[in-house]
């Protein structure tokens, strides 16, 4: 009988089963039109699943449920393909790369998911029918679930990557604002607890994917072989059997019980992810008021002249994070220092109105 694995092997093994276990269905081995050399998708779809990683975390915490994301299949973009996989009516989301990966990445994502994700984000039940206004509140969802995304890859690259601003469109397949042949797709399936999953996808032109693929590596070239002379020869199922047996493990070797209560959900996020959020900067600003003036006013400006807000007198200020009203506060001083004690915090629905 063979010696038992040490919780070192079965990490190690873990390793190697999430850099080569891409799945021979969601892989498309096409070509780098710019090379012609054969596309690595299984480094693009390790840049896509940061991705999902994020994504999961962000709209678990945003949208209080349990989200699911996993990369259902990674090619060439397919117009055929794409339309079956995101079916119905649907939005595309432009979002701008730029440093280290610079592009346009689109999203394009059915309207009836987008009707859900933010009735959930809104407090609903996830049963509203799709509005214009869905469409503030899919760019603010995207937002947070891109930012944080941006800031690992440059960690990783050394090199800055930040997404700008988000524009929304009606999507049209027969017209598609991104370029079909020269591009890859990554399509999404993302299940939301209690409510039907769905799927979106991610356009990413030719030139991004492949300075991903270059940036992230090829995850078949560190993985070594599963089967053979050198492996054990164990299949995905029973990779994660050894990591939930590994996990059980105190730093002795000796099983440790783990209270039901401080069970995990099962899916790619991770308790230590939301940590990568901690360390953003965002700016923060506090708004007295606003006014209207001609120009011919400000020009008239000089010392000793008073300008009118239209907010009351006692009336509370806004705090506001990257522009976005997030809170509430009356104005004291501290040391001599201006500061503002916080008396509400601003609703998610309060938060989408102010984009309009």
């Amino acid at each position: 009988m063979s010696e038992p694995l040490s919780e070192d092997q079965i990490n190690d093994l873990l390793a190697e089963n999430e850099s080569t276990d891409v799945g021979a269905d969601s892989l498309d081995n096409g070509t780098d039109e710019t090379t012609g050399a054969a596309k690595d998708y299984a480094a693009l779809k390790s840049a896509v699943e940061l991705f999902d990683n994020h994504a999961q975390t962000v709209l678990t915490t945003v949208l209080n449920k349990q989200i699911g994301f996993s990369v259902f299949k990674c090619e060439k973009t397919d117009a055929a393909a794409l339309q079956e996989a995101v079916t119905g009516e649907s939005l595309a989301l432009k979002i701008v790369a730029e440093g280290a990966v610079g592009g346009d990445l689109y999203m394009v994502i059915a309207k009836k998911t987008v009707a859900m994700l933010s009735d959930l984000m809104m407090m609903g039940d996830g049963s509203a029918d799709y509005t214009e206004d869905h469409k503030d509140a899919i760019s603010e969802l995207t937002s947070q679930m891109i930012n944080p995304f941006g800031v690992e890859l440059g960690e990783k690259f050394g090199e800055s990557v930040s997404f700008g601003n988000i524009e929304v469109s009606e999507y049209d397949p027969g017209s598609p604002p991104f370029d079909t042949s020269g591009s890859d797709m990554a399509i999404l399936e993302i299940s939301v607890e209690d409510m039907e999953p769905g799927k979106l996808a991610l356009i990413i032109p030719g030139d991004m994917a492949a300075e991903l693929i270059s940036r992230m590596g090829s995850a078949g070239e560190s993985a070594g072989s599963q089967e053979g002379d050198d492996g054990i020869g164990l299949s995905s199922e029973e990779l994660n059997d050894l990591a939930g047996v590994s996990s059980d493990l105190d730093d002795s070797g000796s099983f440790q019980e783990t209270p039901a209560s401080g069970a995990q959900p099962q899916g790619k996020g991770r308790p230590d992810s939301v940590e990568m959020l901690m360390d953003v900067d965002l700016d923060v600003s506090i708004e007295l008021g606003r006014t209207n003036m001609s120009i011919k006013r400000i020009l008239e400006l000089a010392p000793g002249s008073i300008v009118e807000l239209e907010r009351m007198a006692g009336e509370p200020v806004d705090l506001m994070v990257n522009d976005k009203v997030v809170a509430k506060g009356e104005v004291v001083v501290v040391d001599e220092n201006f500061g503002i004690r916080i008396v509400s915090l601003v609703s998610a629905e309060e938060r989408i109105r102010s984009l309009r």
